[in-house]
């Protein structure tokens, strides 16, 4: 009797475990997405002398914030942080509350900074339309036009509109206390 009460416990248990699997996937993946994407505009604003990197700290910290609440609300988000163990007892030694958006992004910053002091910073300030993304305001209805017109193959609102997403995660912090039960990260729209 005891085996199969066992086994429909496990088989009950597989479902959410699927869920979390799945979530957690998204999560990182979203995360990957973003965080090294900040870790790009954080190297933009230093080479290319553009905007302003406080901008892109507050996205980190406001990740780090939603790590922490997502944690306390289901452990299974810690899974986030299992490439960064050694950097998370690190800084808790420190006393540091820095967490998974202040790993990943040291991470890509590492890799992205390396890839563009290669590339040099010529070539690096010239890759992206970074004026138009990393100073508010600057991409304005003539500034657009111009860069369409020699790009005219690039997605340039989509990507305007993606790193404005971004810089908001940073800006308006109210998705870092929302529920975790479903997403780690707010809908883009």
């Amino acid at each position: 009797m005891r085996w199969l009460l066992a086994l429909l416990t496990m088989l009950a248990l597989a479902p959410a475990a699927r869920a979390d699997e799945a979530r957690l996937f998204k999560a990182g993946n979203g995360g990957a997405i973003i965080l090294s994407s900040v870790a790009e505009m954080m190297i933009a604003t230093g080479m290319c002398s553009l905007g302003d990197r406080e901008d892109w700290q507050k996205v980190v910290a406001a990740v780090d914030r939603r790590y922490r609440f997502c944690v306390a609300k289901d452990a299974a988000w810690s899974a986030l942080m299992d490439d960064f163990k050694q950097a998370k007892t690190k800084a808790k030694a420190e006393g540091s509350k820095r967490s998974w958006g202040s790993f990943a992004v040291e991470s890509f910053l590492d890799t992205r900074g390396a890839e563009a002091r290669a590339m040099g910073m010529m070539a690096y300030c010239a890759k992206m339309p970074w004026k138009l993304i990393l100073v508010p305001g600057a991409a304005t209805p003539e500034a657009k036009a111009e860069y369409k017109k020699a790009h005219p193959q690039a997605s340039l609102d989509q990507g305007l509109a993606f790193f404005a997403f971004i810089r908001n995660l940073g800006a308006d912090t109210a998705w870092v206390e929302a529920p975790c039960d479903k997403d780690f990260w707010p809908e883009f729209k």
